[in-house]
């Protein structure tokens, strides 16, 4: 009997809605389509995802097939990954956020950044496989000597299956809006702090009635969300600035469905998947032009080389008050989000 195909994927985390974890799900889904057996280790599984993966601990040490490290930090998988030396070793690069984002506001997050530059060359020479998710992260793999394969994060079809939260929908359709969104974890590098600067703006000197939704958790940098909380309070927008947390699904599509714009003002990215997202459900995106951002947009958004929040909110205030030129980003964002389907990355995926 010939020997089951097997490709498995380590993990440090499985999150709920974050883009590497959902190109995790999407590989898994591809590995087995394509005839493998997969599963997805880790050591921490979000709660709605428990049942997806497997503990670390019941990984065969012996393991002789086809592994995966998503990498993104410096983590005990690292470990494992270097002592299973029978199997055939593929790293995926997800970047490494620089570390003097972090200081200041989480040294223990500073610290596993440390760890992970200095374990990153190591781990590049023992794979047999490189991959990351861009060319600007692929080039920080060249700086070190390697090349990479670069596989974009793709759309992922199965995510969005459920219809729009209607709680939510009727919530932003009870104010006036226009409604500003932005999604991502509440980290220093977003930048977001550039976001509420320039939404002050236009809601002060254009549009009284807009309101910021900012979608994220602030797990770990708990100091930075009180500062941007602290920001809103001074300018005095409290009552026009939401802090949701994380959103289900549903939620979050419900926004995407109802937004007037998506704002992205972050200084490191490495893909950067809510761009790709917002795009895929009609909203224009207006992003700062830094790392992996040009490449993941390209012509779908307007890039933008100053956060001089006035010139900014005139911008807004273009793109909102014209419905051609909405329209026309529109259609840029949705051409821009075809060639990172899922049956694209399948293709992709099949030739790696």
């Amino acid at each position: 009997m010939a020997k089951e195909r097997t490709i498995h994927q380590l993990v440090h985390t499985l999150s709920y809605g974050d883009a590497i974890s959902s190109e995790v799900l999407s590989l898994q889904r591809a590995f087995r389509q394509l005839g493998y057996q997969s599963e997805i280790y880790s050591l921490h599984t979000h709660p709605k995802l428990v049942g997806r993966t497997l503990e670390i601990a019941h990984f065969p040490r012996s393991f002789d097939g086809e592994v995966v490290l998503h990498y993104s930090l410096g983590s005990p998988l690292n470990d494992l990954y270097r002592d299973l030396s029978a199997a055939t070793r593929s790293i995926i690069y997800h970047n490494l956020t620089p570390s003097h984002w972090f200081e200041g506001v989480n040294p223990r997050i500073a610290a596993d950044i440390h760890s992970g530059e200095r374990e990153l060359p190591g781990l590049l020479e023992i794979s047999d496989r490189i991959i990351a998710d861009s060319t600007f992260n692929g080039g920080e793999i060249e700086k070190l000597g390697f090349a990479a394969t670069v596989l974009p994060l793709p759309i992922d079809p199965t995510r969005w299956g459920e219809p729009g939260n209607e709680g939510i929908r009727q919530l932003i359709r009870s104010q006036p809006g226009p409604h500003l969104m932005h999604v991502g974890r509440l980290a220093p590098n977003k930048c977001i702090e550039d976001i509420i600067r320039s939404f002050y703006f236009y809601r002060h000197y254009i549009s009284p009635t807009s309101r910021l939704w900012l979608v994220g958790i602030d797990i770990d940098t708990e100091l930075y969300s009180f500062s941007l909380r602290h920001l809103v309070d001074q300018l005095g927008l409290r009552d026009a600035v939401e802090f949701p947390g994380c959103f289900a699904d549903s939620e979050l599509r419900a926004l995407y469905e109802e937004a007037d714009l998506y704002i992205c003002m972050s200084e490191h990215e490495g893909f950067c998947l809510p761009v790709i997202e917002a795009m895929h459900f009609g909203v224009p995106v207006v992003a700062y032009s830094s790392s992996a951002l040009p490449e993941t947009i390209g012509d779908g958004g307007i890039l933008v080389k100053t956060k001089n929040p006035a010139y900014l909110a005139e911008l807004y205030n273009s793109i909102l008050s014209s419905q051609e030129f909405r329209n026309a980003l529109v259609a840029s964002g949705k051409e821009r989000v075809q060639s990172l389907g899922y049956a694209e990355f399948f293709e992709r995926v099949s030739d790696v």
